[in-house]
Formats: structure tokens, C-alpha cells, sequence
């Protein structure tokens, strides 16, 4: 029979193993270097198709934008950076906050109660919906006292297109380095790697212009927060819900499926 530990506070190992979640990463050099020369083999491209790829953004989001009805006023140049020059923009028309205020207002009551609410019910991202109040408020703040302020939508386009193609130039770094070295199969994450990249030049077009939309609609009140929510943040969440499902499908492939 075992005695018990004299001491049971003292580790009687230096270090503790890696989880095994971890230690079934099969990282190689090999994978490694094909990490390495995927994420740089894709991040050189996009910098160098750049104004291809942004043009093809923006006819995806005007396409998105005749689709559901929502008229331009002619086109506009957008200046990205130096290095990649400007893209052709829709010119979407909005409402002044200024000329109906009753409008503005009854917009702003309804969304603060709206998050109010979901303050209430979702303890879990109160902190969250804290951050979305101060947006919200601080729009309103600038309206009202800032009667000279302006904001359109080409200003809005290009705020939007150079955070995006600095994401879609550093994604394939975060994504080479999430498929490739830990998924079991190799080609599958290259694969992945490739999708979300794809993913995110097209989900970018479709979610500016549901921004573009409202702010047609709705004016600028609601700018920031959704440039907040539907921007880099969300970038952050379709990769992390690539990863999860590959990893996923990966397990389901080398463990099989769970038998009852």
C-alpha cells in the first residue's frame, strides 16, 4: 500500500508535461518553413494585388448595395495609401441628423435601450455592452454639439479599406501559423489557410455594405459602432470560427467519431 505524501505541497517534478492538446501538435521543421513561406507567399501577393483586390472589393459591395436597393449617387476616388493608390467608391446619400432630429433621437433611444437590455439579461458581456454605450453616446455628443461636424461615406470607405488591407495582408501570417503547423494534415492547412483569406475579402466587401446601408438610412449615428463590431473584431471572429471547425474536422478525421 502506498503511504502518503509527507509533504504534499512539494512538486516532485521541476516542470509539469505539456497538455496534450499541445503535445499532439505535430510541428516539424518542415512545417515550420512551409508556414513561413506560405505566410509569406500570400502576404506578398495581397500587397501586390492590392489595388486589384480592393477594386474587386468595392464592385462586390456596390453589387451587394443594387442588390438590396440602395442607390448611389455616382462614384468617388478613395485614397488608400501611397503604395496602392486610390479605388473607385459608391456615393451613398444619408440623412442629416440636423434636418430631422426627432428621427436622429428616436434612433438613439431605441438602440440605448435596446443594449440597455441586453445589459440587463447578459451578464456575461456587460463589458461589452458598457463599450458599445460609450460609442453610441459619444456619437450622439458630437452631433448635437458639433453641428458643423461631417462624416460621408466615401470618408467611411476609406477608414474601412485601409484597416482592411492591413488585415489582409497580415492574415495569412496569423492563419499559416494556426492551420498549417497544428492541423495533422498538411494540405488541409494550406487549404484553410487560403479560404480565409478569400473569406475575408469577400465577407469585408458584404459587411460594408450592410454599413454603407444603414448609414443611408439611419445617418452617421451609428458609424463607430458599427465600424467597431463589424470591423477588425470581426475578423478576430471568423478566425477564430475557422480554426475551431478545422480543428473539429481534423480530430473527427484522425480519432474518428465518437461511438455511444
Amino acid at each position: 500500500m502506498r503511504k502518503p505524501d509527507r509533504n504534499p505541497g512539494v512538486m516532485r517534478r521541476e516542470s509539469i508535461y505539456p497538455h496534450r492538446s499541445v503535445r499532439s501538435f505535430p510541428i516539424t521543421r518542415t512545417r515550420l518553413w512551409v508556414a513561413l513561406g506560405t505566410a509569406l507567399l500570400l502576404s506578398s501577393v495581397v500587397a501586390y494585388l492590392g489595388p486589384s483586390l480592393l477594386g474587386a472589393h468595392n464592385r462586390l459591395s456596390w453589387w451587394v448595395l443594387k442588390v438590396t436597393g440602395i442607390p448611389s449617387h455616382g462614384t468617388r476616388g478613395v485614397e488608400i495609401f501611397p503604395f496602392l493608390g486610390s479605388v473607385t467608391a459608391p456615393d451613398i446619400s444619408f440623412p442629416s441628423p440636423r434636418a430631422n432630429p426627432f428621427r436622429t433621437g428616436s434612433f438613439f433611444a431605441i438602440c440605448f435601450a435596446g443594449l440597455i437590455a441586453i445589459y440587463r439579461k447578459i451578464p456575461l458581456g456587460r463589458n461589452f455592452v458598457v463599450f458599445l454605450l460609450i460609442l453610441i453616446c459619444a456619437a450622439g455628443v458630437v452631433i448635437v454639439l458639433n453641428p458643423s461636424f461631417y462624416f460621408d461615406s466615401a470618408m467611411y470607405e476609406q477608414t474601412w479599406l485601409r484597416g482592411e488591407i492591413l488585415v489582409w495582408i497580415l492574415l495569412p501570417w496569423i492563419s499559416a501559423f494556426l492551420f498549417v503547423l497544428t492541423l495533422p494534415n498538411l494540405a488541409a492547412g494550406l487549404v484553410w489557410s487560403l479560404w480565409t483569406e478569400a473569406y475575408a475579402i469577400i465577407w469585408s466587401a458584404v459587411r460594408l455594405a450592410f454599413c454603407l446601408g444603414t448609414l443611408h438610412y439611419t445617418g452617421i449615428l451609428f458609424l463607430p459602432l458599427l465600424w467597431f463590431c463589424f470591423g477588425i473584431l470581426f475578423d478576430l471572429v471568423y478566425v477564430l470560427l475557422f480554426y475551431s471547425m478545422a480543428l473539429h474536422f481534423s480530430s473527427k478525421r484522425s480519432a474518428g467519431e465518437r461511438k455511444l
